[in-house]
């Protein structure tokens, strides 16, 4: 079915395969990951930094109203969320339509 979808995407667009996924590129350090944050979110985020960040793919995960942010995968102008006993991690969680900082721990890469 996808391969279906895809020669229809080449034969609409004039591309073959190949061609197509030339134009499909998401580097891995990127401002639209912050971007694509919920508005609460996002100007925390951007609060934080001096300049205009750029955050890994994994910076955000969800999970159910949850979203968590690790700050290991953020660049933000020279600051660092890094220190010996771990990285920040956020944690926010949907309430009444509004996303809301529920946890804000250091944690290793172990934890």
């Amino acid at each position: 079915m996808k391969a279906h979808v895809v020669a229809l995407a080449s034969v609409v667009a004039g591309t073959t395969p190949a061609a197509l996924a030339q134009f499909i590129h998401d580097p891995p350090w990127n401002a639209e990951h912050i971007n694509h944050l919920p508005a609460e979110i996002r100007g925390a985020v951007l609060a934080k930094c001096p300049t205009r960040p750029d955050a890994g793919h994994y910076f955000a995960t969800y999970y159910h109203d949850e979203v968590h942010l690790h700050f290991e995968h953020l660049h933000c102008g020279g600051s660092s969320f890094c220190h010996a006993s771990g990285c920040l991690h956020e944690t926010y969680r949907l309430t009444s339509g509004h996303y809301r900082l529920v946890e804000s721990i250091y944690k290793s890469g172990n934890d």
